[in-house]
């Protein structure tokens, strides 16, 4: 959700982001990084949940850069609600999830989530357990810091 991630990947989203909902399933974290070993974020099914996200559109260039940058999960389509209709979405999904009880995310990692939801006016509520995420302090801190560097709102 954190428009500083795109910019980290070089890919520029055409036009601003928009608050939606993909109903039928729930965030969770049993997405284990191969790069650092936390829990990144996923979706699952689960009947009567929802997960709000940020939807995008970017160009098939743009696309591709994704999927590299988002390794271990899976492009799926499916229908995502928005403010005043229903679209078809791009929704990346853990290809192998981890059901590893000990798995968490970083903070940096909360910290995109959380900023992004704000930057892209959340519903309070969804942002409030966001923040309630239980995460890990990253020991490796100079990769804390370059994460902590990036900036979650949207350039002039």
């Amino acid at each position: 959700m954190c428009s500083g991630r795109f910019r980290d990947y070089k890919v520029s989203p055409q036009g601003p982001g928009r608050p939606a909902v993909l109903s039928g399933y729930c965030l969770e974290f049993n997405k284990r990084s191969t790069e650092d070993l936390s829990g990144k974020a996923n979706v699952t099914k689960r009947e009567g949940s929802e997960v709000w996200g940020v939807l995008y559109s970017v160009s098939s260039a743009d696309k591709k850069k994704l999927n590299k940058g988002e390794g271990g999960y899976q492009p799926l389509k499916l229908p995502v609600r928005l403010e005043d209709s229903t679209t078809e979405a791009w929704v990346y999904v853990a290809e192998k999830p981890d059901n590893d009880p000990a798995l968490r995310p970083f903070t940096w990692y909360k910290r995109f989530l959380v900023e992004g939801a704000r930057e892209h006016a959340l519903p309070p509520v969804y942002i409030a357990m966001l923040e309630n995420i239980d995460a890990v302090q990253d020991t490796n801190q100079a990769r804390d810091s370059r994460k902590r560097a990036l900036a979650c709102q949207a350039e002039p």
